[in-house]
């Protein structure tokens, strides 16, 4: 038998249990289906460490969390670490990002360690246009406006004909990349092996950042957090913009200098942020940037969506039978790279 437990509630799941678990009954039997030799256990968060015999004999861990900043129902560190016994084989994330998942089995390739990406490409892609479009469009002070019942005239923006900088062109950059062209805009972006990307007309090294930012209307964050990336977006960036150049960070807070970014968005050396990650989750309630005008500031969620339980089970169980046939696993995590 496989002993698979499944611990955390996804970020963003709109649909947990009482019982504090998320599968739902479909997903149980879709995970059972795989084999025959499968035993599926689930436990909320919190409460591994308080049951007797809960990694007992654990093979794969199916997990939301682990993160040294615990958030909500997700399986907290202390539990998460507790899943580390001589069975453990194998653990896949409900997630993308793992900088934080990291132990020294994982190092030591005792423990695979796979992610999920993908899973919520479409629904923070979609984001990212729906934050382009609020700041074109100046939907906030038209909500302001109907507030005051004031029928007042706002002078508006296009994104046609604009241009977006993507700093990453993964599935979300790659997905971002074919939104922005129904709209027809210019699509410019990193990538550290330069190479032709499918509805990206500029492809260009990290190196070369601080030249094409002068180009963006906006400039979107969509890559992971690595050695490579921390920092990247500085004072001298912040420079190089155009004031009304709108920054979006759907990647990691790490990614950029936030007293560098604070500094320019309070002197208006651009134009805005929408900010779905920050340095410090949750953002401090004395933070300056809850009392920007032009900030967004969004909680870590842009990725919430119905369809998140469903995308994870699907990448689960593909690897599950991959593992049960001693076939490569997908997605499997290089600690080293960061991705």
């Amino acid at each position: 038998m496989v002993k698979v437990a499944v611990s955390g509630i996804p970020r963003g799941y709109q649909m947990p249990r009482e019982d504090g678990n998320w599968l739902q009954e479909k997903h149980r039997r879709q995970i059972m289906a795989v084999s025959p030799d499968v035993e599926l256990v689930e436990t909320p968060q919190g409460e591994v460490h308080r049951v007797d015999g809960m990694v007992e004999g654990v093979e794969v861990l199916l997990a939301e969390g682990g993160n040294t900043i615990h958030y909500g129902e997700e399986l907290d560190r202390e539990d998460y670490l507790k899943f580390f016994t001589p069975s453990l084989r194998w653990v896949q994330l409900c997630s993308t990002g793992f900088g934080d998942n990291i132990t020294p089995e994982i190092i030591s390739g005792e423990v695979v360690l796979t992610n999920a990406p993908g899973i919520h490409t479409i629904p923070i892609a979609e984001s990212v246009i729906a934050a382009m479009l609020d700041h074109a469009k100046r939907l906030k002070q038209r909500r302001i406006d109907q507030g005051d019942h004031a029928w007042g005239n706002v002078k508006l923006s296009e994104l046609y004909g604009s241009t977006v900088l993507l700093l990453g062109l993964g599935n979300i950059g790659r997905r971002v990349a074919m939104l922005c062209k129904s709209f027809e805009m210019r699509v410019i972006g990193t990538k550290r092996r330069v190479e032709e990307v499918e509805n990206v007309d500029l492809v260009f090294p990290p190196d070369e950042l601080k030249r094409y930012l002068r180009e963006a209307d906006y400039v979107v964050i969509a890559a992971p957090l690595t050695p490579l990336t921390e920092n990247m977006i500085g004072p001298e960036e912040f420079e190089a913009m155009k004031e009304s150049a709108y920054l979006i960070n759907v990647g990691r807070g790490r990614i950029v200098d936030e007293a560098a970014m604070v500094e320019a968005l309070g002197a208006g050396s651009i134009g805005g942020a929408y900010l779905d990650c920050h340095v410090e989750e949750p953002l401090p309630s004395d933070h300056p940037l809850w009392g920007m005008e032009n900030v967004l500031v969004i909680p870590h969620d842009s990725h919430s969506s119905p369809f998140i339980g469903d995308r994870i089970v699907d990448i689960f169980c593909e690897n599950l039978r991959r593992y049960i046939k001693g076939d490569p696993l997908l997605h499997v995590c290089d600690p080293a790279r960061g991705y």
